[in-house]
């Protein structure tokens, strides 16, 4: 067989198998996943062959120097026990070969059904080309233990591999007509009782020890993203201190006087970052899907120029064209300010990261259905339009099964944030139209609104 029929028929099972697989994994599970699958392959081969070897050289040596013991079995057992070893050996060695090549490297799970049906089913087979009816239950147990021990991912390859090697030995042989060896029934109620339980608890272990590591590569996830969460979210106050010291060192003279408004921002830059500590560890505490507000009336025009001047040196360095047309008419939204300010600065700083220089910025609010709707449209690249849905995922999916990073970690973090407010968050953009930013906010209905305190966090 050609390599391009080889690719084509392991991509045509490949999509068989893949229907059945369960829900896609992170793309390091996967990974790892994959390469466990990969190594213990072949530690199973080998240990399988060396299994097979041993038990031939056994009956060998029976049929050599204890022939009495091995004229015990039934004529039909003993004209099998060698074609059947030799093939199951040749199997192995075949898909020993086949695993360190392009294709088994490419198609594991095949390699993996071929392992374990080369000694299941193909004894099976041959026992029916030879008119008989084979089937060795002690090694059937020995390559299923050989499979959840060794290879304890992808549980579902381990049921196809028992359903194929059991379907085969109850489906063909009523097919043929086979149901008696030597005058014995072949099937018995406390055989299949017992394979039932073997096989039930070998694919439970496997998919208890599955998702025990799917678990711990989710812990792992979540740490990072919040590590990287603090990153992103210090990055812009420390940028601009960073930007406004730079300006006073630019001076000339020794002494350099500075102006009481830009030791104001500093000092507002540091304590920003305190409260971005404090919220981010609380975030983390509660796994960003449970924010603990502090909200309060709050008026959305004066609170976003401030978040405007404290982004001003970010501003005028790509050379931002800001317009903020929201009013200061419009009535005090219930929210918590310093999760508010992230929002603000997220949206912002994304807008401004993610495009070139020189680009308009308009920030704009109106009610909508009882909610205050805000929305930062940029003129920039904009955003494919089938990306739109999943900008605010941590990791957004692209195919089957892997997850890669979305637009900005901050932007995940927006979501949640509005969540918690009870709002509501999006995108509206395509390609070389710019992005509009939205979300909504609940209008505050009292001076201290219900389950709210008036202290910011």
């Amino acid at each position: 067989m050609g390599q391009d029929a080889q690719q084509r028929v392991g991509q045509s099972l490949t999509a068989l198998l893949g229907n059945i697989q369960p829900s896609s994994e992170s793309a390091n599970y996967e990974s790892w996943q994959e390469n466990l699958l990969l190594g213990r392959l072949r530690l199973s081969l080998w240990l399988t062959l060396t299994y097979i070897l041993t038990v031939a050289a056994g009956y060998g040596h029976m049929a050599v120097f204890l022939p009495s013991e091995f004229a015990e079995f039934p004529a039909a057992h003993r004209a099998l026990i060698f074609p059947v070893f030799v093939f199951m050996g040749l199997s192995l060695c075949l898909l020993l070969a086949l695993h360190s090549t392009k294709f088994g490297q490419q198609y594991p799970n095949l390699i993996f059904l071929g392992f374990s049906w080369s000694v299941t089913l193909v004894p099976q087979i041959i026992g029916t080309l030879y008119g008989s009816v084979y089937i060795d239950i002690l090694s059937l147990c020995v390559i299923l233990l050989v499979q959840a021990a060794l290879i304890p991912v992808r549980w579902w390859l381990h049921v196809v591999s028992q359903v194929g090697a059991l379907g085969y030995y109850i489906g063909v042989n009523l097919a043929l007509g086979s149901t008696t060896v030597g005058g014995e029934p072949i099937y018995h109620a406390s055989i299949f009782l017992y394979l039932f339980w073997f096989c039930f608890i070998c694919d439970l272990a496997v998919f208890l020890y599955e998702r025990l590591q799917r678990n711990e590569f989710e812990s792992r996830r979540q740490l990072q993203a919040f590590l990287h969460t603090i990153t992103h979210d210090l990055r812009t106050p420390v940028m601009g201190a960073s930007m406004l010291l730079k300006n006073l060192l630019n001076q000339a003279g020794e002494e350099i006087p500075v102006n009481r408004l830009i030791l104001e921002r500093m000092w507002q830059g540091s304590d920003r970052q305190l409260n971005l500590l404090s919220s981010l560890v609380e975030a983390h505490d509660t796994e960003m899907r449970c924010l603990v507000l502090h909200c309060r009336p709050l008026h959305l025009e004066p609170f976003v120029q401030s978040v405007l001047v404290n982004l001003e040196p970010l501003l005028n360095k790509n050379q931002v064209t800001l317009k903020n047309l929201i009013s200061p008419d419009l009535p005090p939204v219930s929210a918590d300010s310093d999760q508010l300010w992230r929002l603000f600065t997220n949206l912002i700083t994304n807008a401004v990261k993610h495009n070139p220089p020189g680009i308009e910025l308009v920030l704009k609010a109106d009610v909508e259905a009882g909610m205050l709707r805000c929305t930062i449209q940029d003129s920039g690249l904009g955003i494919q339009s089938e990306q739109c849905p999943f900008v605010f995922e941590l990791y957004a999916r692209r195919g089957r099964s892997r997850y890669v990073p979305g637009l900005g970690l901050g932007l995940y973090v927006c979501r949640q944030i509005i969540t918690a407010h009870g709002g509501k968050i999006g995108v509206n953009s395509s390609l070389g139209q710019g992005s509009a930013f939205w979300f909504t906010l609940p209008i505050s209905k009292r001076a201290n609104p219900i389950g709210c305190s008036n202290s910011s966090n």
